[in-house]
């Protein structure tokens, strides 16, 4: 079973950003369960660099998709998304320098961060073009 199991409650409406976000959700998967099996030497550490580089890959995309459909929410979308990789920089280092915590700080990101992002931040910013466009925005510009 997995730690954090995607829910269609995260949908966004688009499916290019959907299926990005269940990989998110898979990747901080791997690197609890490298984590809870006391892989930090090799396995967590190669997790922790994946989800970091997903992440920026992923934000960097989503970025670009609202830019190109002229989301309102982009300028925050952009200081959001620091934020959140920020927060995924500073649990690889603390896995790299073995300090503790990291399962849990990865559980409070990924609860309490990266899924509320989801749902509330990239929900609204699409409802915001689809209201000024007066329908969904293309799902394949991502």
């Amino acid at each position: 079973m997995s730690t954090f199991p995607w829910s269609e409650e995260y949908e966004t409406g688009n499916w290019v950003i959907d299926a990005q976000h269940r990989r998110l959700l898979e990747l901080a998967d791997l690197l609890s369960r490298a984590m809870e099996a006391g892989r930090t030497e090799d396995v967590a550490v190669e997790a922790a660099a994946a989800l970091e580089n997903y992440t920026r890959y992923h934000f960097a995309e989503e970025e670009a998709f609202f830019a190109a459909i002229e989301a309102p929410s982009l300028a925050r979308h952009r200081r959001m998304h620091a934020s959140l990789a920020l927060d995924v920089e500073s649990m690889r280092f603390n896995l790299v320098s073995r300090i503790p915590g990291v399962g849990d700080q990865l559980a409070h990101w990924v609860r309490a961060c990266l899924v509320p992002h989801m749902q509330r931040d990239d929900v609204a910013a699409l409802a915001d073009v689809r209201g000024k466009t007066g329908g969904a925005p293309p799902a394949d510009e991502t």
